[in-house]
């Protein structure tokens, strides 16, 4: 109820009861006592002052409506402009708000492209499966070594490594002794031959002309003379001496068969000019005469008790092959395939092979052999990438110290390891593996930085073959030996460039082979090279 009303309804109610008196003092003229009489007066002269109070206040507050009513009317042109205002203020809010979250979509996007360029840029062959030869531009190897002062060469107190003396192919030089010497009284001779040598080498070109007579038939007129030694089939031939250097400077060397023939041209005066022909056909005919001492290679590796084996690719034409290599530290065989995979591996010792293969976590390998052991040389740098692109983590730590360990202790018990160090080890193994698991729940990994998570998984799938090294010394705990093997052909390839064709190739595979079993037994490469061609 309002004041107004309020003052409405005391009015009624004075009206009433002045109304209810004068009837009261009509009908009770004379009744009432004087008393009960000028009480009456003076309770109705209080209403009257109540009455005339409240009026005042009635006029009081109708004032202090009609002033805020004009306030009112007067505001309100300011508050349609404060509305205005605020739902101006409310849409550029919307907006700027819609562009902090675009903002901080694109933020997170370019954070992750920033992510996987420093990984990209951060990955080499200190961290990855990459080769050393794809990062030219590679930063200089650290050496922990520190600088001891003292000058290069020779220091005092060692024995002398001098260049040992060859037997004299020439009659010696006699130096006489000055006639100062001689005439000195204070001079004489102790007896003693001071001997020093001039090593040198000449080239000469030996000729054989291979002479018989002709004969010809007085009746058909046909012609005939006496064969000829073998190899001796064109006007001129060339021995297998100039064949071994041509091959190797080609082949195993890598130099251009243009070079190769501009070489031994100026090496002998300009009196031998081999053609480029020539040289080129010597990779076949190298492939064709080492025939069955390749097979005998493959018949050893395959009776093997440990392999060794890798694979790369090769460029024929544009289009990509593969080169298999295996080796058992004695012999190395390398072939040139259409593919990886099973199809490669069927046509290499590893299909038949019944020993422990040595290889890089190829998953092929696992249907071949009976018993794996996983290169920790590749395992380790993959550690190293993980460390780099998930710092919060300790797990990757802790497995490379461990895994160093691990290998320390079998480099210095080559006769064996305890059952005891090897149980001890394999807990540490299983601890770290454990480590990791709880790492990966708390902080799962991102689409992009999987490699950490997936070497996770491989270590503790493939615990078995990761750690076989520790109970077999005879293993050895990388596969760093075929590798090295690969880099021979992976350098011819970058000399070439590509490729022509599949049997191209191959004679690649079958040069190394017999170049880099020769070096393995510690025999001359000339030697061998010369001896398949004067078969």
């Amino acid at each position: 109820m309002t004041l107004k009303e309020a003052h409405e309804l005391q009015r009624r109610e004075l009206i009433s009861l002045r109304a209810k008196v004068a009837r009261l003092e009509k009908q009770s003229t004379g009744l009432f006592p004087v008393e009960e009489k000028e009480a009456l007066e003076r309770h109705i002269r209080h209403l009257e002052q109540v009455n005339r109070t409240e009026n005042r206040r009635h006029e009081e507050a109708r004032a202090h409506w009609k002033h805020m009513e004009s306030l009112k009317f007067d505001l309100e042109p300011e508050l349609l402009d404060v509305k205005e205002q605020l739902k101006a203020a409310l849409s550029e809010n919307k907006q700027l708000r819609q562009r902090a979250e675009k903002a901080e979509a694109e933020v997170a996007m370019l954070n992750g492209t920033n992510a996987k360029l420093n990984k990209r840029l951060n990955t080499s062959f200190e961290n990855s499966s990459l080769p050393s030869s794809a990062l030219p531009f590679r930063k200089k190897v650290p050496n922990s070594r520190k600088p001891s002062g003292k000058k290069p060469g020779a220091q005092k107190g060692h024995k002398a490594h001098t260049v040992t003396k060859l037997n004299a192919t020439k009659e010696p030089v006699i130096i006489p002794a000055p006639e100062s010497f001689i005439s000195n009284p204070d001079l004489y001779p102790t007896g003693k031959k001071i001997t020093k040598q001039l090593i040198d080498v000449s080239i000469s070109v030996n000729v054989t002309n291979f002479i018989t007579d002709e004969y010809r038939n007085r009746k058909t007129g046909a012609r005939c003379h006496a064969h000829f030694p073998d190899g001796i089939i064109n006007d001129v031939n060339y021995g297998s001496s100039i064949k071994a250097l041509a091959f190797l400077l080609n082949n195993y060397y890598n130099v251009s068969i243009a070079k190769t023939k501009q070489c031994i041209s100026d090496i002998t005066k300009g009196i031998v000019n081999i053609s480029t022909g020539t040289i080129y056909n010597l990779s076949t005919e190298f492939s064709a005469s080492t025939e069955a001492e390749r097979a005998k290679i493959f018949s050893l590796l395959t009776h093997s008790d440990v392999l060794y084996s890798d694979a790369t690719v090769s460029n024929i034409n544009g289009k990509r092959k593969a080169v298999i290599v295996c080796t058992d530290k004695k012999h190395v065989l390398y072939q040139h395939t259409e593919h990886k995979g099973h199809d490669g591996l069927s046509k290499t010792p590893v299909k038949n092979f019944e020993g422990t293969i040595i290889h890089d976590h190829d998953k092929t390998y696992y249907s071949y052999g009976s018993s794996h052991q996983e290169c920790l040389a590749h395992v380790l740098r993959y550690l190293v990438g993980a460390i780099e692109s998930e710092p919060n983590l300790k797990w990757h730590k802790q497995m490379h110290g461990l895994l160093q360990k691990m290998i320390h202790t079998a480099k210095h018990n080559k006769s064996g390891i305890s059952n005891d160090k090897i149980n001890s080890l394999t807990d540490k193994y299983d601890a770290v593996l454990a480590t990791a698991s709880e790492e990966y729940e708390k902080y799962p990994p991102t689409k992009d930085f999987m490699d950490g998570f997936n070497l996770y998984k491989r270590l503790r799938d493939y615990k078995d073959d990761h750690l076989y090294f520790l109970s077999h010394p005879e293993v050895d705990y990388t596969n760093n030996i075929s590798e090295r093997q690969l880099r021979k052909f992976k350098r011819k390839q970058k000399q070439a460039v590509v490729l022509r064709s599949d049997a191209g190739g191959q004679h690649i595979c079958d040069a190394l082979t017999i170049i880099e079993t020769a070096k393995m037994q510690n025999c001359n490469v000339y030697d061998a090279i010369e001896a398949a061609f004067a078969k």
